[in-house]
């Protein structure tokens, strides 16, 4: 089987990456323009007193949440889990894009050096 190059993990870091920008906008906008509408129009009450409480969650990055009150969040369940699992892709794909072109380096520069050794032998 044959390993992949640095280009094919540059590729999959670069559309991990943009999968992850989209999951931030689906995560972001979820809660639409007007909260107390958006609640209303799901039938679920807006609570105020715990939006006041929790002022911070709806512009965090990480854990995303824009709750209408204490039960109901308008951000998708699938949102949080796909942030921590691209993430992590980017993060490995680039490693291994560099470890795939380090290795690549290491065998073409053996290769030339046994190949010089070779012909000064000769």
């Amino acid at each position: 089987m044959r390993r992949l190059g640095p280009l094919a993990w540059l590729a999959l870091a670069v559309g991990s990456t943009f999968l992850l920008g989209i999951t931030y906008f689906i995560g972001m906008f979820s809660g639409g323009h007007e909260i107390d509408e958006t609640c209303a129009s799901l039938g679920r009450p807006l609570d105020e007193q715990y939006r006041a409480e929790h002022w911070r969650e709806p512009g965090q990055w990480f854990p995303m949440h824009n709750k209408c009150n204490a039960d109901y969040d308008l951000v998708p369940v699938w949102v949080n889990p796909a942030i921590v699992v691209l993430t992590l892709l980017i993060v490995l794909s680039l490693g291994a894009g560099v470890w795939s072109g380090v290795s690549r380096l290491a065998a073409k520069r053996s290769k030339k050096a046994k190949s010089t050794l070779n012909s000064k032998s000769t």
